[in-house]
């Protein structure tokens, strides 16, 4: 009879809590995959036509061109010399092109020589005009990250350039079209255009966006590193602006301790692409090491009294905790104070999944498994263990408040976000935080941020 009751406490004993071994997680329970940390801003910067035409203005010197004795048929020559009278103007000109007008004043003369009577006669028939050539071009974003003039027309000269001088008849529309579009060729076509130093602008951003940001966490120094991956570009015109649509992407890591190594991250290749949305969307981990955890509970919970059953108290003396697969795990060295018996000792050991209360801000653990680990074989079958006030004692009062992480996000998220250059300012705008997850790794809890919010980008001059 007696060896039966042996077998049958060792039987209750093994019901009444889940065996946990804390070196050995079942298969079933590893640790899910972490999700990606990314981040990605995209922003519109608007350049307005006005700077563009300054720039133009710049390019062009006030003698254009100038030539004498150019063939223009039948034996006739002709000199030509055009200058520029005033400035250009800019404007936008059917779907995703630009035109501009310069003014011009064309002065020449056609050479005529005749001979009379055996003798050349030469005369000189004079000629002045003035003219608003009207050329068109596409602005792109080229490889080397510049703006480039495509697709450059002369679209017309303001009037006809037929003209019929003493009975002569002269074309002079094919002898400017021709020194015209070579001039645009040198000046603007030729990466000879420097007006807008677009890709300074983008090394800046590129070299602010993957830089390395400190923050403090609990008194420790750690930084949010983001390596950029890629850049997406899209130009579009609109109203009185081109009108560039940027958008930056890469990976974001966050690191305890020594400033990470930190090189400058060179421009990738451009990714052309429709996409034409403002915001930030920013997966920012936070690591809370086990060692931080252990030091809060062991901070508020050491020495409290959890009144398990009447005339039973438990009472914590120390907690450690450790990852336990996809969950966490959770060791309380313990004394329980009974009334009337023998105090016990030993260890108590949770398992749960850790979330996030919105309201308290804090990490608990929630669906706790528990094992119990004492010299006492009739303690470890006892009436109080089959019921689930522990583990209600526990749920209740063992969380981890992540409102101070939260605020440091906000902080680090802006921060991030932060852009600035010689030629504009980008930062988000009232960022919205949320909890994506939080996940159980071998060296910390891990916990997942994602943040969404507008983008505001103010040029400053370029």
């Amino acid at each position: 009879m007696r060896q039966l009751l042996y077998i049958a406490l060792i039987a209750f004993t093994f019901s009444a809590c889940k065996k946990i071994n804390p070196e050995k997680p079942k298969s079933s329970q590893q640790a899910a995959p972490l999700p990606e940390a990314r981040s990605s801003i995209y922003f519109p910067l608007e350049i307005p036509l006005s700077s563009i035409e300054q720039k133009l203005n710049q390019e062009f010197q006030d003698l254009l061109f100038s030539e004498k004795q150019i063939p223009v048929g039948n034996g006739l020559t002709t000199d030509l010399e055009v200058t520029k009278t005033g400035n250009a103007s800019l404007s936008p000109y059917l779907e995703k092109k630009l035109m501009f007008q310069l003014p011009v004043h064309l002065k020449g003369k056609l050479n005529v020589e005749k001979k009379i009577f055996g003798q050349t006669i030469s005369t000189a028939i004079p000629f002045d005009e003035i003219l608003a050539p009207e050329i068109s071009f596409r602005p792109e974003i080229g490889k080397d990250y510049n703006i480039k003039f495509a697709d450059v027309q002369i679209e017309g000269w303001g009037r006809p350039l037929q003209y019929e001088l003493l009975g002569y008849k002269l074309d002079l529309d094919p002898l400017l079209r021709k020194h015209l579009q070579k001039l645009l060729e040198n000046q603007l076509m030729a990466n000879n255009f420097q007006g807008v130093n677009f890709k300074g602008l983008l090394e800046s951003a590129w070299q602010n966006f993957s830089e390395p940001l400190p923050f403090s966490q609990n008194g420790h120094q750690g930084f949010v590193t983001t390596r950029p991956q890629t850049l997406h570009l899209t130009e579009e015109i609109r109203g009185q602006n081109l009108l560039l649509h940027i958008g930056l992407e890469g990976d974001v890591a966050t690191t305890v301790g020594q400033k990470p190594a930190f090189k400058t991250a060179h421009l990738p290749q451009l990714v052309k692409n429709d996409m034409s949305k403002n915001g930030a969307d920013i997966t920012l981990p936070i690591s809370i090491g086990y060692s931080q955890i252990d030091q809060y509970l062991n901070s508020e919970l050491v020495g409290e009294q959890f009144q398990i059953e009447k005339g039973t108290v438990l009472i914590p003396k120390k907690f450690t905790t450790q990852d336990f697969g996809d969950r966490a795990l959770v060791k309380m060295n313990f004394t329980a104070k009974r009334t009337g018996k023998k105090d016990l000792s030993g260890d108590l050991y949770l398992v749960g999944k850790p979330a996030y209360d919105a309201d308290r801000e804090a990490i608990y653990f929630e669906e706790i498994e528990f094992d119990l680990n004492t010299k006492n074989l009739l303690a470890n079958s006892a009436n109080w263990l089959k019921q689930n006030k522990i583990t209600a004692e526990i749920e209740k009062r063992a969380f981890f408040p992540i409102g101070e992480y939260l605020e440091e996000a906000k902080t680090e998220i802006r921060k991030h976000s932060d852009i600035q250059t010689d030629f504009a300012s980008i930062s988000i705008k009232n960022p919205k935080l949320d909890v994506l997850g939080i996940y159980t790794t071998p060296e910390d809890v891990r916990l997942y941020l994602h943040s969404t919010g507008d983008v505001d980008v103010r040029l400053k001059q370029l």
